[in-house]
């Protein structure tokens, strides 16, 4: 006597709209292929300068360098995953929130690039 749940259309239509968890994953998956070594140098450069025994931590310029880097740190960290939602659900909001997390993620991950190439040549 059991009964096997019927879907509405509205539940249909949700899922027509999705796309499978595999290509949600995998996005996500090679988001963090490119970012995970990005994070690491960034953390290490905030804490380097933070740090740097030259001057007091509590001047303005190593809080605004603090506070930023945690920022973007966050930023790098959440991008990927976002990324995956927004590409799995395929709604606005789920974009948008790539969008905003993903183009400082992006430009941290330039700015190692060129900072990179500068010191081949």
């Amino acid at each position: 006597m059991t009964e096997t749940p019927s879907h509405s259309p509205a539940h249909d239509e949700l899922r027509r709209h999705q796309r499978s968890q595999l290509k949600g994953s995998m996005v996500s998956l090679v988001a963090w292929a490119v970012v995970i070594l990005p994070i690491i140098l960034l953390a290490i450069l905030v804490f380097a300068t933070v740090l740097e025994p030259s001057a007091s931590i509590a001047t303005p310029g190593r809080i605004a360098i603090a506070v930023g880097g945690a920022a973007l740190l966050f930023c790098m960290i959440a991008a990927p995953h976002l990324l995956g939602q927004a590409v799995r659900f395929r709604e606005r909001a789920m974009w948008r929130a790539a969008l905003v997390t993903g183009i400082p993620t992006v430009c941290v991950v330039l700015y190692f690039i060129f900072r990179w190439l500068s010191n081949l040549g």
